[in-house]
């Protein structure tokens, strides 16, 4: 074989070989899918900034600061993944329509989760809907804090929480200011 011959041959092996080094790398189609996700999610956040205006209806100076806000913002994506931003075109120039029908997938599945998050969140935050109401703390409904197992339930009242025990009336008046001949018993003591 010729130096030359030989040449070309580790010079394609080298070319061939790259889509596979990016693979080992890291860079599939899955990460593909999740690093245009967030990119997508970056250009939005930049275009609200600016106030979700086409190019047209900005001046140029604004159009200068939203592109770079937007370059700024896809490079922070491509460093948070820790993917060039060469790399990435490369691979997704060079990739089958296998490989585009798995980030496909995967970015539904990415959506997927993402609404069902969002909804368990919701939920989370909503909670069930019913408002549960302790009655107790008196001797005719006790509720017991502490206990072991086993032992018998016993209950300690505070005489100071007792309503009976000398508590100061309170007037309730109507909104002019004039007093209704009705008091109420304050259960709490001022200190």
């Amino acid at each position: 074989m010729t130096t030359r011959l030989s040449l070309m041959l580790a010079a394609s092996s080298l070319l061939l070989a790259t889509p596979a080094l990016a693979e080992e790398e890291g860079l599939t189609p899955e990460k593909v899918a999740a690093i245009q996700r967030d990119e997508a999610a970056a250009q939005a956040k930049v275009n609200e900034e600016f106030g979700n205006r086409k190019p047209s209806e900005m001046s140029n100076a604004e159009r200068g600061q939203s592109i770079r806000a937007q370059q700024k913002e896809g490079a922070k994506v491509m460093e948070k993944h820790g993917v060039s931003a060469k790399e990435f075109a490369t691979f997704t120039a060079r990739m089958t329509p296998e490989d585009n029908q798995r980030v496909a997938n995967e970015a539904k599945r990415l959506d997927d989760k993402a609404k069902a998050e969002k909804e368990a969140e919701a939920k989370k935050r909503k909670g069930d809907g019913e408002v549960h109401i302790q009655q107790g703390f008196s001797d005719s409904d006790p509720v017991e804090l502490e206990s072991a197992d086993g032992a018998e339930p016993s209950v300690d009242v505070d005489g100071s929480l007792d309503s009976s025990a000398g508590a100061p009336t309170v007037e309730i008046g109507d909104t002019a200011g004039t007093t209704k001949g009705m008091s109420r018993k304050s259960s709490k003591r001022r200190k």
